[in-house]
């Protein structure tokens, strides 16, 4: 009877679980953060050599900025240089270095080279809270540019709605329990 109780609560576990990413897709790119916890932030940018609209021939990341994030004192991320304040308007490339609360970072010298899934882990100090980030972000067409290519997006990135997941609530209990009575059964007949 141990065993049956572990089952049920194991089930009870497996199908209470929640995606904790926020995500957003836009002319074809799936961006996502998710929460590291202690300050850091990861960026997931999916699909960009296969953007739409007018982003359908990006090749490169210039800059990105993040705002809506907390009152955040200072950040570090590899192969980008941090500057407090927004990105350019697109009359420009790379940070401006104006506005409150916007955390921008550049490449240094020329843009990155995009690939279909890039992963940044930002490290940010001061207090952070990364429930509804909103990302802006400098694509570009060629690695010369003197602005960015398309839109910069400009959009919060809300939480996932978490998706129908194999084994989870009312369905994964109803088949932990199912199996569970299988279970039950042989040995019970195993034992007669």
């Amino acid at each position: 009877m141990k065993r049956i109780a572990s089952v049920a609560a194991l089930a009870l576990v497996l199908g209470s679980s929640t995606a904790s990413a926020n995500t957003l897709t836009f002319q074809g790119v799936t961006f996502i953060t998710q929460d590291l916890g202690g300050g850091d932030l990861r960026l997931i940018i999916d699909n960009a050599l296969n953007g739409t609209g007018n982003w359908a021939d990006i090749n490169y990341i210039k800059a990105f900025s993040l705002s809506d994030i907390g009152s955040v004192t200072g950040a570090s991320i590899a192969g980008f240089t941090y500057v407090p304040g927004g990105l350019s308007n697109g009359s420009a490339v790379g940070c401006n270095g104006s506005g409150s609360g916007h955390n921008c970072f550049h490449t240094p010298a020329a843009p990155l080279a995009l690939t279909n899934h890039m992963v940044f882990d930002i490290d940010f100090t001061g207090s952070t809270s990364f429930s509804l980030p909103h990302l802006k972000v400098d694509f570009w067409k060629n690695s010369y540019q003197t602005k960015a290519t398309g839109s910069l997006l400009s959009q919060s990135i809300p939480a996932a709605v978490p998706g129908p997941m194999v084994g989870a609530g009312i369905p994964g209990l109803a088949l932990a329990f199912g199996g569970l009575a299988m279970w039950w059964r042989r040995k019970r007949s195993a034992a007669a």
